[in-house]
Formats: C-alpha cells, structure tokens, sequence
C-alpha cells in the first residue's frame, strides 16, 4: 500500500529566490533525484507559496516512510544536498532530520 506524504517547511525571508532557484531542473542533482527514487519516493511534488512567498508544501508517495526516512539518514548525498539547503531554511530543509512538520490525512476524494 502507498503511503501519501505532505509535509510543510518555512524559507527564511529573503531566501525564496535562491530555495527555488535550486531546486530547478537544471539545477536539482540528479544524484538526489536518484536517491529519492531508491529511497522509495515517488511522484515528489514541491509548491512554494503563501502569504509572504515562503512556506514549502511538499508531496510524496512511498510505501515505507519510516524505511525511507532511515535510508535518507544514512545518505550521503541527502546530507550534502542539506547543506546546500538548511541554511535557507527557517524550518525543515532535510527530511530526515525530524525539522519538517508532516499533516496527518483526514480525506481523500479518488
């Protein structure tokens, strides 16, 4: 069974140009894209938005999330890839740190 995953996390103010700049396709590793692919992690969504342009929604499916979070632990180039990214971070920024606010599903309409 698919597990849904939505997560939110905060960008510092005036950090959202540079948060979403790194995440553009040609700038997004392909490493980190393999790694959440064999973390078990698909169709990874990220949205920025809000009132003042800084709170990151994030969505993903996997079947195993507390296996995924082990395996993003022990990446070595998740926590690289963090480096690049806490420090534009207010909250979150490495989801396998336990810094990112996860909601709890309470509908689905299929």
């Amino acid at each position: 069974m698919v597990q849904r995953v939505v997560f939110t996390q905060w960008v510092k103010a005036g950090s959202q140009e540079a948060y979403v700049n790194q995440h553009k396709p040609e700038n997004l590793w392909p490493e980190v894209i393999a790694e959440c692919k064999a973390a078990g992690m698909s169709n990874y969504t990220g949205f920025i938005g809000g009132p003042d342009g800084r709170l990151v929604v994030g969505y993903f499916e996997v079947k195993d999330f507390d296996e995924m979070v082990k395996y993003q632990a022990q990446s070595k180039i998740n926590v690289e890839w963090a480096k690049l990214i806490v420090p534009h971070m207010e909250s979150g920024g490495d989801i396998s740190n336990g810094s990112m606010d996860f909601l709890k599903p309470i509908w689905r309409i299929d």
